[in-house]
């Protein structure tokens, strides 16, 4: 009986000591003596309408939060254990009860996107996200009454998006909102190896406010471009002037839209074996004396790449509907690099 009750009340001690260990982690952090201070949240908006098409595949990408770039802190405030920075997806709301069947949260990290059935565990119901990079180790308890160790945090640069996805399945007949979330609604949450920290004051937290503005709709829409490849034909190198335009050529997306149902399309380029120099001009990497950039027919308004644009306002014609754009070669350097170039962009589109 004696051991019994011996094993009985380590197994408690060990309970309370791992539920002690936390992770604080805040962003634009400043110092005063032992007190670390910075934000603890921030919010994205949705401030558009985004329509849904019943058949998009289960992990289709709806919406994607701008890049950011923030100042992270992080120390322990409680325990003297090593470990990891994590994202959790949806700190709230385990298992997406909130945010319903039809909707899930993802990350992206260093050009790769992270959602719970790619690349992520699952812990305590949630799905999380190591940084490998972000380890933070305090050794013993520094500050006054053994909280933690402040005076050893870690501050790091961390770079990231985060988007909402379509987590079922292609289906027929759903109409009208995909979630019954309205307001704030929680993204993620830095924080440590042992789940969510009690001290809801100490862990940086992400949320987004707009989901209720994503609806379902009849039916999907198809793009076809002409031409596929922009042949820009030879170039006289002894021409070579930096800013200089060389050619310019006409392209053409044709949205094919089967159904009068009322929406529009956004649209992201992303560059292929290419960078995106200032956000408009498209670099080949075999050849950077050269750039492309492309415009709308109409107006002349350029358009980016890594970034969503306006490919079609909302409609509720059907059939094919023209979008007509010109492409521009231009000079980047007053060199010329002698050589074929290739540069290539997937187009990516967003209902709206």
């Amino acid at each position: 009986m004696k051991n019994m009750i011996r094993l009985v009340f380590l197994g408690l001690m060990l309970a309370l000591a791992q539920k002690s260990f936390a992770l604080a982690c805040l962003k634009d952090t400043s110092k005063n003596g032992w007190q670390i201070t910075g934000e603890v949240s921030d919010t994205a908006y949705i401030d558009t309408t985004i329509a849904v098409s019943n058949t998009l595949p289960k992990n289709t990408v709806l919406w994607r939060s701008p890049e950011y770039s923030i100042s992270i802190t992080c120390w322990q405030d409680r325990s003297a254990s090593g470990e990891y920075v994590y994202f959790y997806l949806s700190p709230d709301d385990p298992g997406y009860t909130k945010l319903g069947p039809d909707l899930e949260l993802g990350i992206r990290l260093d050009g790769h996107d992270y959602y719970c059935d790619n690349g992520m565990e699952r812990f305590q119901g949630r799905c999380r996200k190591k940084l490998e990079y972000f380890y933070f180790y305090c050794g013993t308890n520094t500050a006054p009454g053994g909280n933690g160790c402040p005076d050893k945090a870690i501050t790091k640069q961390l770079s990231y998006s985060f988007f909402v996805s379509k987590r079922s399945a292609p289906s027929t007949g759903k109409e009208g909102k995909l979630t019954g979330v309205v307001g704030a609604y929680g993204a993620f949450q830095l924080d440590g190896v042992g789940g969510m920290n009690d001290h809801l004051d100490k862990n940086f937290r992400m949320y987004v406010n707009g989901l209720s503005n994503m609806r379902y709709i009849a039916c999907g829409a198809t793009l076809s471009i002409s031409p596929e490849t922009v042949y820009f034909g030879h170039i006289h190198p002894s021409l070579a002037e930096a800013g200089k335009e060389i050619k310019e050529l006409p392209l053409t997306i044709t949205v094919n839209k089967p159904c009068s149902s009322v929406y529009g399309l956004g649209a992201q380029l992303t560059p292929i074996n290419a960078k995106a120099k200032d956000g408009y001009t498209l670099i080949p990497n075999d050849n950077s004396s050269v750039g492309i950039q492309l415009f709308r027919k109409e107006t002349l308004a350029r358009i980016p790449f890594n970034k969503e644009f306006l490919l079609m306002a909302n409609t509720a014609s059907n059939g094919q509907i023209p979008q007509n754009f010109l492409a521009r070669l231009k000079w980047t350097s007053n060199e010329a690099i002698i050589g074929p170039f290739n540069a290539s962009a997937s187009v990516d589109i967003y209902y709206k």
